[in-house]
């Protein structure tokens, strides 16, 4: 029997009415592409969560899981129908969707990954990370000092730490919207990379934060709450001791120390807006002050933030490798070179 076995595998097209691609359809499809890859990232996370749950004492309330879950199937399902029209397909539509169909799935995921991290309950590093930060020449004490001399500092830095997940949802509607198809669906996945991997580091150097670190009370600081801080203070205990086992999706929150997402938010949100010069021109400054809020909002040590940044840039160096390999023309490169086989008579 005579034939051919093609090895090229077929890829996403978005093609014109002739079947053409221009340029704008090279950055649909990278951009889908790079979303198909998010996808496959989550579902591994959520794998992992699943493992989890069937193999600890873990266990969620079903409720808030089914609802994000339905929400960003929802979200998906619009954004592949509009893709798949033939006559109303808008990639600023479709790739809107798409994101936040992602941002919708990850939040549970993620946030139940951080339990599980807490729950490893290796040694605390809080002394060893204090020590680090006085070996830098960075003394918490003095800087929250400082701010308590300047009181009308602390609305802008409370703002600026509390705008995470609005700067996040913003930039990722506003890319597609702008034309930036390959950069929003870059930002999800080094947010994504960047929050695993800051999970992944927490559950090997876990730490409560600065303030019990210090011995500091609520009264040291009267004008200011850090609620992030105190959340942590409140689960991360419970949850080593084995005492925390029910996970509500409305209760959880960010309780990793070391490294710092906020700090690893604030970078990616930077480079995210880079394209949009009108509007990184208001959230680079924004998020330089985020930083520098971290400490403070979050209990956080000087090295949590450094570190926060480090985990973000290398987010962002994979990311690029990442949609370097989801280009059009490197997965065409690549299908040229593989030669069909014959099969044998």
């Amino acid at each position: 029997m005579h034939g051919t076995i093609d090895m090229k595998r077929t890829i996403l097209r978005w093609p014109d009415t002739q079947g053409r691609l221009n340029l704008a359809d090279d950055e649909v499809e990278a951009a889908w592409n790079i979303f198909s890859f998010n996808w496959r990232l989550l579902a591994s996370a959520a794998g992992v969560v699943v493992a989890v749950l069937v193999a600890t004492e873990f266990y969620v309330e079903t409720m808030g899981y089914l609802v994000a879950f339905a929400l960003a199937s929802l979200y998906w399902w619009f954004g592949l129908r509009n893709a798949r029209s033939t006559t109303h397909a808008n990639p600023r539509i479709f790739l809107c969707l798409v994101a936040l169909a992602q941002l919708v799935m990850a939040i549970p995921v993620i946030l139940t990954l951080t339990y599980v991290a807490v729950s490893v309950n290796l040694p605390l590093q809080d002394a060893r990370l204090l020590a680090w930060d006085r070996a830098l020449g960075f003394d918490f004490r003095s800087f929250l000092d400082f701010t308590n001399h300047h009181r009308e500092l602390i609305p802008l830095l409370a703002r600026s730490y509390s705008s995470i997940n609005l700067q996040l949802l913003v930039i990722v509607l506003l890319l597609p919207l702008t034309g930036c198809y390959r950069r929003v669906a870059e930002t999800v996945c080094a947010v994504t990379l960047a929050i695993l991997a800051t999970t992944l580091i927490a559950a090997l150097v876990p730490a409560i934060g600065v303030y019990g670190a210090l011995g500091l009370q609520a009264s040291d600081f009267p004008q200011l709450v850090p609620q992030a801080y105190y959340d942590t203070l409140r689960d991360v205990p419970l949850v080593r001791g084995g005492h925390l086992h029910k996970l509500s999706l409305t209760q959880l929150s960010g309780v990793l120390t070391f490294p710092s997402f906020h700090a690893a938010s604030a970078i990616l949100l930077m480079w995210a807006c880079w394209p949009l010069r009108w509007v990184r021109l208001v959230v680079i400054p924004w998020n330089i002050v985020m930083m520098v809020a971290t400490p403070l909002g979050g209990g956080h040590y000087l090295v949590d933030v450094l570190a926060g940044v480090l985990v973000a840039i290398v987010a962002i160096g994979v990311t690029s490798k990442i949609s370097g390999i989801c280009s059009p023309k490197r997965i065409d490169a690549l299908h040229s070179d593989v030669q069909p086989l014959q099969p044998s008579r």
